[in-house]
């Protein structure tokens, strides 16, 4: 009887552990779509100045990666916050 609580515990133990991760995910995964979404970036090109003037391109920012974005992030709040 004890074993079998044991397991049931367990079980339920991993069961919510397994919830969160996917939340988790699912979370970070959304914030990176949106990221991705609202910054939209083009590889350097020989005629991007070219496509630029014709309107054929929108955005021309480098592309950041979502982890150095964090990185200026957190080092702009501790700048912040020392002040």
């Amino acid at each position: 009887m004890k074993k079998l609580a044991l397991i049931l515990g367990v079980l339920s133990l991993v069961a919510c552990t397994d919830q969160k991760v996917v939340n988790y995910n699912t979370a970070r995964l959304d914030n990176i779509e949106t990221y991705l979404a609202n910054n939209k970036a083009v590889k350097p090109s020989e005629n991007l100045d070219k496509l630029v003037e014709e309107g054929k391109v929108e955005y021309t920012e480098e592309y950041l990666s979502l982890e150095k974005e964090a990185e200026k992030w957190q080092r702009e709040r501790m700048q912040q916050v020392q002040q």
